[in-house]
């Protein structure tokens, strides 16, 4: 099986209230179809486009660069704005009264076409389809949740609860990964030999043109911790929710592994670890109500104790407790409890016949569409669907 072979095999739209877009406001919103660009990249040029800052952008998610993607933004005032070049779109759809949030969005349809499919693959695709649409799947962040660990950072909430601020500092900034290009780990290894020495890492950051008013505070004697506010807000946005997202993936897959029998469930492998799926009903107890909580600090917000014994049991491998799960003072990576549905159902989900496929010889294709609330995964959708793939 294989996603994202073409730009065009993942197309994703964004969906948003229809009752947020008037004929009069003071927010101009816009229709932003991109290709090989990410929402904040799109959004820079909208800025220059309306002469406004990019902070008067607003959007109510962050769409990656890879597929094609269709997204709403809304400007605060500025000038009408209608482009069209070579992977960007925008046009203006009407007026606001407030700027868009995630408040505002009711989440995305996919169409997506499965590659390099076995017949078997098929087959079973279209046997998982019934249970998938009556029952749904579990609600697990999926592997563009934890790009951390493409890029050889670890956990670095875990660095930072275990071995303090400036070892999780180095982790961040120092890991090179075969991801990153030639001037990325030119710099990265520059600052890993001088690390300590912050006049020297200055000078490098300098040069490179990154993270220099980290080593700024540094070099005035400021603490790792503080230093982490001279980092940009999405990274750090983008560590604390991974280390977070895990730990829920961890105590949903703890459950699920006990509460399904042998024969009735199957498991993917992703970096993170097992993900185990029932083969029809997803089994929760009556008392969650549907939810499992991401966790806050030392287990804030989880309140059932059959849920709180998940979490500690998640992170006993990792020699913490449940009082232990304390960020401390650090600006930005404090975590936050928030209630998150264990279960997700696609709506409208449909399969076409499955094609030959010309990319993929003597294999098929399929294309599959359907929608899904926001902060839900469709690659996991298209993982159930078709289940463990063994290596070929």
């Amino acid at each position: 099986m294989r996603l994202k072979s073409k730009p065009a095999d993942f197309k994703v739209s964004e969906i948003i209230r229809e009752d947020y877009v008037t004929p009069k406001g003071e927010h101009r919103v816009y229709r932003v179809g991109k290709r090989k660009l990410t929402s904040l990249e799109a959004a820079r040029v909208l800025a220059d486009l309306a002469g406004v800052r990019v902070g008067d952008v607003a959007l109510a998610g962050l769409k990656d660069r890879q597929g094609v993607t269709e997204q709403f933004m809304s400007v605060h005032r500025g000038k009408p704005v209608r482009h069209k070049s070579e992977g960007l779109e925008i046009e203006p759809v009407g007026f606001a009264r407030t700027e868009l949030t995630s408040a505002h969005s009711e989440g995305n349809a996919f169409k997506i076409t499965v590659r390099d499919l076995s017949e078997r693959e098929v087959a079973r695709l279209r046997a998982s389809l019934p249970a998938v649409r009556e029952h749904g799947l579990p609600n697990y962040f999926d592997e563009q949740r934890f790009g951390n660990l493409r890029h050889n950072q670890g956990w670095i909430l875990l660095d930072l609860i275990r071995s303090g601020p400036e070892h999780a500092l180095k982790r961040l900034l120092t890991a090179v990964s075969d991801h990153d290009d030639r001037r990325a780990k030119q710099f990265k290894s520059a600052l890993h030999r001088h690390w300590g020495d912050w006049q020297a890492c200055r000078d490098i950051a300098g040069r490179f043109r990154q993270h220099h008013s980290v080593f700024d505070h540094l070099k005035r004697g400021g603490g790792a911790a503080g230093a982490f506010r001279h980092v940009a807000t999405r990274l750090r946005l983008i560590h604390l929710y991974a280390w977070q997202s895990h730990l829920w993936n961890r105590a949903l897959a703890l459950h699920l592994d006990r509460a399904c029998p042998g024969g009735g469930r199957f498991t993917l492998r992703a970096r993170e670890g097992k993900l185990v799926f029932p083969k029809e009903e997803v089994p929760l107890p009556e008392s969650w109500g549907g939810m499992l909580p991401l966790p806050g600090e030392a287990l804030a917000g989880v309140a059932l104790e059959d849920q709180r014994e998940l979490f500690a049991e998640a992170l006993r491998p990792y020699r913490l407790s449940p009082d232990g799960l304390v960020t401390g003072k650090v600006p930005g990576l404090t975590l936050k409890p928030e209630l998150r549905s264990a279960v997700v159902r696609p709506r409208e989900l449909r399969v076409r016949p499955a094609e030959p496929d010309r990319v993929h010889a003597g294999k098929q294709l399929v294309r599959i569409s359907f929608q899904l609330p926001r902060g839900s995964y469709a690659t996991l959708v298209v993982r159930r669907l078709v289940g463990p793939v063994r290596p070929s």
